[in-house]
């Protein structure tokens, strides 16, 4: 993969970690101003339960799948196959990628599928007496399968290819080394 596609990986990455990231402090300070008003004003922020539960979380826990892949933090069990030869271990993590990809793109698509409908039924909630709108949420989730879907396609294609792994080093990317 060129250093131009590379350079690519890494926007995308960055972009949806500064969004998650934002998504992140927007609720703790959200979460934060409601237990103060709460306590002090004796009157909590309105809508607060519906933009943590529908917003704020969704971003958290979706757009940073990706970056938790390219940087090999999600989690793995590899008691078993540590005991095997390194070409085992090659050929069987291949396998595993091409397995999770298959997965993830299903779940994006079935996502998808959920969000159109959310979209067609203009869907929302009630709290307290304010309509809140929730279907552009559910946008958000098959983003982010899309994404960490598209990552391991590539990482399989680098593979197939030859070349080096895509990943981005945390320790690396602290001492301003790019990949």
């Amino acid at each position: 993969m060129s250093k131009q596609n590379h350079l690519w990986v890494r926007r995308i990455d960055a972009m949806l970690l500064w969004i998650a990231g934002i998504a992140l402090v927007a609720m703790m300070v959200h979460i934060c101003t409601d237990v103060v008003a709460n306590l002090v004003l004796g009157s909590p922020v309105p809508l607060t339960n519906a933009a943590v539960t529908q917003y704020y979380m969704i971003a958290v826990a979706y757009l940073p799948m990706a970056a938790a892949e390219l940087r090999g933090a999600h989690v793995s069990v590899d008691l078993v196959i540590n005991q095997f030869s390194a070409g085992v271990r090659r050929v069987s993590g291949q396998i595993m990628q091409f397995i999770c990809m298959l997965i993830y793109g299903a779940l994006a698509a079935q996502a998808w599928q959920l969000a159109l409908e959310k979209l067609e039924r203009n869907a929302f909630l009630m709290e307290q007496t304010t309509r809140v709108s929730t279907w552009p949420s559910y946008f958000i989730i098959p983003l982010g399968f899309a994404t960490v879907t598209l990552l391991l396609l590539a990482k399989i294609i680098m593979t197939w290819l030859g070349n080096p792994p895509l990943t981005i080093d945390d320790t690396a990317e602290q001492e301003g080394v790019h990949v």
